[in-house]
Order: C-alpha cells, then sequence, then structure tokens
C-alpha cells in the first residue's frame, strides 16, 4: 500500500495461499510445488525487489512432454483432429496452463478466461517469472518478519466476534490469538481468506475444484521430459478427471513433481488426501508396466505432498446470465469491507496483486 497505512494481518504459521516448497533434508535444496512462476509485470517485480529476492526468466513453463493415457499407461501417439472455433491448438495448453480448474470444456467461457486470458496469452508469449532460487516461500518468510516487527502480524489467530459498522462507525473485532483475546479497532476490513460459500447460497449452482501437489521418489520416470495425462479417444485429447494431470522432472535428480486434480463438484473435500496419494502411486505403476523398456520397474514413494482443496470456485453460466458477477463485486465497500481472493480475480497470484494494488487499495482508501 502506498499510502502506507497501518495494517494487521491474522495468519496460519507457515502457510500462505497455494505457495508450498518443499526443503530437501540432506542437501537443503528448495523445490517450489505450488505458485511456480509469475507474470512479468511491475507489481511482482516491485514486490520481490521490496525483500531482495531474486527473481529471472522461467526456463520454460512446458518442458518437453510426452503423452500417455494414464488409465492404460500406454503412450497417445495421434492427437485428435478438433475444429472449432480455431482454437483447438490452445486447449491442450489452457488445460495444463492452471490444473485446478476442472473440465475446461465443461466450464463457461467467462470462468474458463478469468484462468487464461490476456495476460496469461503474453506472458506463454513474452516469458514468466520465476525465483532464482525456486523457493517462493521466501517471500512470504520475509513479509511475515517486516509485518511482525511491527507488531502487525497475529498467527494462528481466529476472530471470534465482528462489528462492521457503516461509514465512519469502522470495525470492531475481537480476535483470539495464543497469547489470549485481543481487541482490533480499524477503519476497514481485507478479507482475503478463501470465500466461504455461505453468501453463495443464493445462487442455484456452485462448483468446487480441488487441486493436489506431490513430489515422489523412485518413479523410474525420465528425467529430461514431462509426462502428460492425455486420453486417445476423447476430443483435444483431454484426460477424464479425477485424475493426475502431469508428472515433470524436479531441480533435484531422482525427484518428479506432480499435480492431481478433481473434476467440479459441491463437495470441498470430494477425495481424501489417501485416495490421491494411492491414486497417484497405481499411476506410476501403470506407466512402469506397461512401458518396462522406458521406465524403471522402481516402487514410488512421496517425499512431500500438499492438498490444495478447497482450490478454486466457479459458478454456473445460468449464475453468471442473472448477474452471479455483479453482486459479487457489490460486495466491495458495504460496512466498510473490501474482499480479495481468487473469487474476485482468478486463481493466479500476479494478477491477484495487480488486482488489489490497481482496484482494492484505491477503494479502501477513498472511502471515508
Amino acid at each position: 500500500m502506498k499510502a502506507n497505512p497501518s495494517l494487521l494481518l491474522k495468519n496460519k504459521t507457515g502457510q500462505v495461499g497455494h505457495t508450498e516448497t518443499y526443503i530437501d533434508p540432506a542437501t537443503g535444496t528448495t523445490i517450489d510445488m505450488g505458485v511456480l512462476i509469475w507474470h512479468n509485470i511491475t507489481v511482482v517485480k516491485d514486490y520481490f525487489k521490496r525483500f531482495d529476492i531474486p527473481i529471472t526468466n522461467s526456463a520454460g513453463f512446458f518442458q518437453p512432454a510426452l503423452n500417455y493415457d494414464f488409465r492404460t499407461g500406454k503412450e497417445v501417439t495421434t492427437p485428435s483432429e478438433a475444429e472449432k472455433y480455431g482454437l483447438q491448438a490452445a486447449v491442450p495448453t489452457m488445460f495444463n496452463y492452471n490444473p485446478g480448474v476442472g473440465n475446461i470444456l465443461a466450464n463457461p467461457t467467462l470462468e474458463q478466461f478469468r484462468y487464461c486470458g490476456l495476460n496469461t496469452v503474453r506472458s506463454l508469449s513474452a516469458g514468466f517469472l520465476t525465483t532464482a532460487r525456486q523457493n517462493s516461500s521466501e517471500l512470504y518468510s520475509r513479509a511475515e518478519i517486516e509485518l511482525s516487527s511491527s507488531s502487525s502480524l497475529l498467527l494462528d489467530s481466529k476472530v471470534a466476534y465482528a462489528d462492521r459498522g457503516e461509514g465512519g462507525a469502522g470495525i470492531k473485532l475481537v480476535v483470539h490469538t495464543p497469547q489470549g483475546y485481543k481487541l482490533i479497532l480499524a477503519k476497514k476490513l481485507l478479507i482475503a481468506i478463501t470465500t466461504k460459500l455461505d453468501f453463495l447460497a443464493p445462487m442455484d449452482k456452485r462448483d468446487i475444484l480441488t487441486r493436489y501437489v506431490g513430489i515422489l521418489k523412485n518413479t523410474g520416470l525420465p528425467e529430461d521430459a514431462s509426462i502428460s495425462n492425455a486420453a486417445q479417444d476423447s476430443e483435444y485429447n483431454l484426460p477424464p478427471l479425477p485424475g493426475v494431470y502431469s508428472f515433470a522432472p524436479s531441480r533435484l535428480p531422482g525427484l518428479q513433481m506432480v499435480t492431481y486434480t478433481t473434476p467440479q463438484s459441491p463437495k470441498s473435500f470430494p477425495l481424501s488426501n489417501a485416495m490421491v496419494k494411492a491414486d497417484i502411486i497405481r499411476t506410476v505403476k501403470r506407466l512402469q508396466k506397461q512401458n518396462p523398456d522406458k521406465f524403471g520397474q522402481t516402487d514410488p514413494e512421496f517425499v512431500d505432498f500438499r492438498s490444495h482443496a478447497p482450490y478454486t470456485l466457479q459458478v454456473s453460466a445460468e449464475d453468471i446470465k442473472v448477474g452471479f458477477y455483479e453482486k459479487l463485486y457489490a460486495l466491495q465497500g458495504p460496512r466498510n469491507t473490501y474482499w480479495t481472493g481468487a473469487a474476485f480475480r482468478g486463481e493466479d497470484s500476479s494478477l491477484l496483486w495487480k488486482y488489489v494494488e490497481e482496484i482494492v487499495v484505491p477503494q479502501m482508501l477513498a472511502g471515508p
């Protein structure tokens, strides 16, 4: 915030959205397994510069990929030819760019382009940024130090009571912290947690998508190419979900990164972590069994696993037509409360920062 107002942030220790970093205990090597890339835009470069964290051009979001049908373990060699709207070449890219948005062919167009819009197309063409040390969590560690130094951070805390008044009445919060209850008096409240479903209740339909990430050892999979899930018999070769999106080699030899997702569902947690991990292991073994001449016959194990459930929310085309997003954005300001998060801009850290800096903060500072 350029106007430098006082700030209080409440968060869980060691958890910031979907930013996850694995630290190898033997070598100390860091591997980002949540947020991997950033748009090359001013707000991103300024944020990393503020905490003196080096960033660099990404070597390429899409590594050379091998396509296999993870249901059978067999290689997919002949892509299907689809011709709708002339977008067939872009569909696999849109599907793989942001794992966790479900069956993109069933998504309303607006929902899809919230995740793969103009900024994304530009970055796919010009290149993304990534952290030089592959440790995106470092950004939040340093932000935590700065906020803690000015007593502007409450960790592992929960709001027990809230009084959100109109106009000059301001905000009163009673927060339960590990040190006891604290009374917070503020002019404005910015809520950045995952948006609850309560205020979506007037809508007939809402879908939740879940995503899981992990790092495996002993997979026998190649170190020089990723393996993408592709269906031989489906339009655009898009695979059925739930299932593994892809396996990709990490910066540390012998460790493979994996992404898994579910289709649209009314449930926040449609699959247990144990079910997801078991399915991932079965997928590796299926690939090994069908391709003994290409993949090592080893016993894969997880070295890390993180659930991003619930990952994001979607609404139906019918809800969009009757004004869902108009009603959503109308929440900005009443009772001195403002909102941000994926429901408002899309599951994209770079563009969320831009949204907050250019839209939300000016609205907050302009009010009474």
